[in-house]
């Protein structure tokens, strides 16, 4: 049987009934294919497209052959062929298969065309996407628009037109000038030409207007816009797209916590330089006092004046506690500008506490026992003065509000990640509502009424524990079985660089070439003049000289160049942070050590002046000797 009459027999039988379109090749080479034929469903489908009539013998459509060449040499599932058939569009997927004639050398190709989908159901879906688009458009929260390359609306969606007040289709063929005030139309206008200029797209915040009457605009209403240019085959724009939604509540609300953010501000620096001038006219007055009466206990008093002496001091510093204490309760409650938490050894803050508390409490008979072994080589974050003053506070108490020859125990154990420090006392201890009201400010428990104190205490340390990251509270009391108070501080890593920042011994300074040297105060405050030039005179061999306003100040530095300067911060003229700087910029002064003597004990004053490189910051009301010791320190080194 001859090649030909095998294709004639195979199209007779199954070729005929074969459900899809089939077409017969044989293949001359890797890229020659032959068309042989093909049956009833290819011709009808084949006759049914706008492809011109071909030869029974060569291939029906170059689509097609192509197809098949293409599904040969790279298989895949994606190849497809498209058909025009009448006005309608149908898209086939091949099937191909090989076979062989006995006794024909050549190989042929069995193609079927599987539809993707029925071109009555292509219209169909075109349709509806087209439908959903529409949808999609009229009904968004948001404006979507298409402009031509003049700026002329081609689509506006309803939610514009109803935003404008007018219809969808009054839109189309306007410009942005025949619907808003020039200002506006000229912002979009910009924007667009940029998006087309570029052919990229922007992300942009636009004025909003709904009226081309509108003649005053909120600056809060603003559109922000997504604007994309329509490209061409070529890559080129042309048309703008683009989709704006009103977010005008939200530039409102930023505004509005804007202005809250400056109220509050403008609040925490009232507060800050209240607590600056506050702390500058309770300590000034009480520097004078404490200072005077620190220079009449080293002069020979009749035994009444001694004791009126030591009446002095001891009122003063109360009063100073009190006021310390009060400036600390409103520094906090600005925000506690200056605690600086940083890892630092567990047992410094208690061992200084330690240190000081103990002749108290041998004066009133009180045994301290202490075991800090759980807080050896350890660290906690904190700020070191800040948790001394903690544990000062809490020894104090435990003392003070203790039975006669009582006991106080202080140890330390790891809890929950945290160091725990605990003080216990063998006093009265408390019930139930005394613990309640233990932490408010100015708040004191009946049985304290005998004892000094402004109820401050506990409730400033549990402010400042909390302010470094911690807590304080009470772990066990009841009346009769005493208190046990706890600090919990969070446990750090140790600094990469354990350095050993401690101070000088002080009897190891050479003061050798202090003598004759010249020492500029500049103070306005007369009493506190005075003081200073009793402490020097008594120190020997050292020449004084004042200078009460800030200008003054300088000119006697520049012309006396004195070996250190004793500067108070807050100054007639001027405040002691522009003095500084005006000693640094000259190159007669720059080098002149400066020592702030300063009723200002806020900490963002204190590390304002520290970063500006002085030698040290005394606080007024100042202890007499360590004054002394530091003035002559200064001078060794000047």
């Amino acid at each position: 049987m001859s090649p030909d009459e095998a294709l004639r027999l195979l199209k007779q039988s199954a070729f005929d009934s074969a459900p899809l379109a089939t077409a017969i090749f044989r293949k001359e080479s890797p890229k020659g294919l032959v068309f042989l034929g093909g049956n009833s469903k290819l011709d009808a489908l084949l006759h049914g497209s706008t492809e011109p009539a071909v030869d029974p013998h060569e291939a029906p459509t170059p689509a097609l052959i192509k197809l098949v060449a293409t599904s040969l040499s790279e298989p895949a599932d994606d190849q497809t062929m498209t058909v025009h058939l009448g006005d309608q569009l149908a898209a086939f997927r091949p099937q191909v298969k090989t076979f062989n004639i006995p006794g024909d050398p050549a190989e042929y190709l069995v193609v079927q065309l599987a539809a993707l989908a029925e071109p009555d159901s292509i219209e169909h879906d075109l349709h509806s996407t087209i439908r959903q688009l529409k949808d999609l458009l009229d009904n968004s929260a948001a404006l979507m628009y298409v402009k031509d390359l003049d700026g002329r609306y081609l689509i506006a969606n309803h939610y514009y037109a109803r935003r404008l007040g007018i219809t969808a289709e009054s839109i189309i063929g306007l410009t942005d000038y025949d619907l808003f005030p020039k200002a506006v139309a000229d912002n979009y206008s910009n924007n667009d030409d940029m998006v087309i200029r570029t052919a990229s797209s922007i992300e942009v915040e636009e004025l909003l207007a709904t009226d081309r009457d509108q003649s005053e605009l909120d600056e809060d209403s603003r559109w922000l816009s997504i604007k994309f240019p329509l490209l061409d085959d070529a890559g080129k724009p042309y048309a703008l797209g683009a989709i704006s939604t009103d977010i005008t509540d939200r530039k409102r609300a930023e505004r509005a916590a804007r202005e809250a953010m400056h109220d509050a501000e403008r609040a925490n620096r009232s507060k800050s330089e209240f607590l600056s001038r506050m702390s500058h006219e309770l300590r000034t007055p009480l520097n004078a006092i404490l200072g005077s009466a620190q220079l009449l206990q080293d002069l020979p008093l009749s035994p009444r004046a001694a004791e009126s002496t030591s009446h002095i001091l001891d009122a003063g510093k109360h009063l100073l506690a009190l006021v310390n204490d009060v400036l600390d309760i409103t520094w906090i409650e600005a925000g506690a500008p200056g605690i600086a938490s940083a890892p630092v050894p567990a047992i410094d803050s208690i061992h200084q506490a330690l240190k000081l508390v103990r002749p108290l409490a041998a004066a009133q008979d009180i045994e301290i026992a202490s075991d800090l072994h759980g807080a050896l080589h350890r660290y906690v974050l904190a700020d070191t003065q800040r948790l001394r003053q903690v544990f000062i506070n809490l020894l104090s108490n435990a003392v003070k509000f203790n039975n006669p020859q009582g006991a106080v125990r202080v140890w330390c154990e790891v809890v929950d990640g945290a160091l725990r420090f605990l003080v216990m006392d063998t006093g009265p201890g408390m019930s139930e509502d005394d613990v309640e009201r233990l932490f408010k400010p100015f708040v004191r428990l009946d049985q304290s009424a005998s004892i000094e104190g402004s109820g401050l205490g506990l409730a400033l340390s549990r402010r400042l524990v909390e302010e470094m990251g911690g807590s304080l509270g009470i772990e066990h009391t009841a009346p009769g079985e005493g208190s046990t108070f706890y600090v919990d501080m969070p446990l750090a890593p140790a600094p990469e660089e354990d350095l050993d920042t401690s101070a000088p011994e002080k009897d190891a300074v050479d003061t050798s070439d202090a003598a004759h040297a010249t020492i500029l105060q500049i103070e306005d405050t007369y009493a506190n003049i005075r003081l200073v030039e009793n402490i020097i005179s008594g120190m020997g061999g050292l020449n004084l000289i004042s200078a009460t306003s800030g200008e003054s100040g300088v000119a006697l530095a520049q012309d006396n160049a004195p070996q250190l300067i004793l500067l108070d911060v807050n100054l007639s003229d001027m405040s002691g942070v522009e003095v500084v700087k005006l000693l640094q910029q000259d190159q007669r002064t720059k080098d002149i050590p400066v020592i702030i003597l300063s009723a200002d004990a806020t900490p963002a004053r204190i590390a304002e002046l520290r970063s500006m490189k002085i030698l040290d910051y005394l606080t007024k009301p100042f202890d007499i000797e360590h004054f002394a010791r530091t003035v002559r320190q200064a001078l060794a080194l000047a």
